[in-house]
């Protein structure tokens, strides 16, 4: 194989791999967010490109962050991630309740890029 058809392999092959965040043990910073449900369970689901299984907490399911209906200013957060998620933006941070049953955000945060 060419040094030029090498050179484009690797460009290919690099340009095509997916960005995962990085998470510690409360929050995941510079995530995209995937998919966004809503449950009649009082729940909204969040899935982030970031590997969670650093977050001091139990998923609700699989990958899944959850945001709590019942918790104060789940309105403004939901709106923010819908802005984000419909603008394609990634948001800066997401944190989480730590040691929480699903994997409750606390808060989120978007810096201007």
């Amino acid at each position: 194989m060419s040094l030029l058809k090498s050179a484009a392999l690797g460009v290919s092959l690099f340009s095509t791999a997916p960005a995962w965040a990085a998470c510690a043990t409360n929050a995941c910073d510079d995530v995209a967010l995937q998919r966004i449900y809503v449950n009649t369970n009082g729940r909204t689901y969040i899935k982030i490109d970031a590997d969670i299984s650093h977050l001091n907490c139990t998923p609700a399911e699989g990958q899944i962050l959850s945001l709590l209906r019942s918790d104060t200013n789940s309105d403004n957060i939901y709106a923010m991630l819908l802005t984000l998620q419909s603008s394609r933006q990634r948001l800066s941070r997401i944190r989480i309740v730590e040691g929480a049953n699903g994997c409750n955000v606390a808060y989120v945060w978007q810096d201007q890029k």
